[in-house]
């Protein structure tokens, strides 16, 4: 999802995945799984199998750490600040965990496009030697629409390329 919001200050572009990928859906996903494993340990818990109860116990606590980890890279957000002077990325989970700023005039994009016609195009934001792909998580038609919203922030695309056609 690209969403584009302008104020006096210049612009803002926050690039999210879509919403399925929520935290209370894997608190859903959680609870069916400690409810199937309630079931599960009542019933060797009445043939005395309480040996395995913490074994149970550690397969959620593990399956809730990979949930975690999986679902928060499909949920990272990136936001773009524009303003007439400087451009500023943020990426991150919860927070802007990490952060790039750059001067606006000497900012530039960088698109990659695949032959694969599902494959979206790999944009990156530079600044003389340093880039930062933005939007990795986004289909191909939010991708598009993330060039053009760049394209009208005043941000010049300076490679629009193939992998094949690369000059090393």
């Amino acid at each position: 999802m690209v969403e584009t919001q302008t104020n006096r200050d210049g612009s803002q572009i926050v690039l999210r995945p879509n919403r399925s990928a929520s935290w209370q859906s894997n608190r859903r996903i959680l609870a069916a799984i400690a409810g199937l494993n309630l079931v599960f340990a009542s019933g060797f818990l009445a043939i005395g199998a309480w040996m395995i109860l913490p074994f149970m116990g550690l397969e959620l606590f593990l399956l809730w750490v990979l949930l975690r980890r999986v679902f928060g890279k499909l949920q990272i957000q990136q936001v773009i600040h524009i303003s007439e002077q400087q451009l500023r990325i943020e990426s991150g989970y919860f927070c802007a965990e990490q952060q790039w700023q750059w001067p606006q005039q000497h900012s530039g994009i960088l698109v990659l496009e695949h032959q694969h016609p599902w494959a979206p195009l790999e944009i990156s934001l530079c600044c003389r030697a340093k880039t930062v792909r933005v939007g990795a998580f986004l289909n191909r038609e939010d991708s598009v629409e993330l060039l053009a919203a760049l394209k009208r922030q005043g941000l010049r695309v300076q490679q629009h390329s193939r992998p094949d056609t690369l000059a090393m």
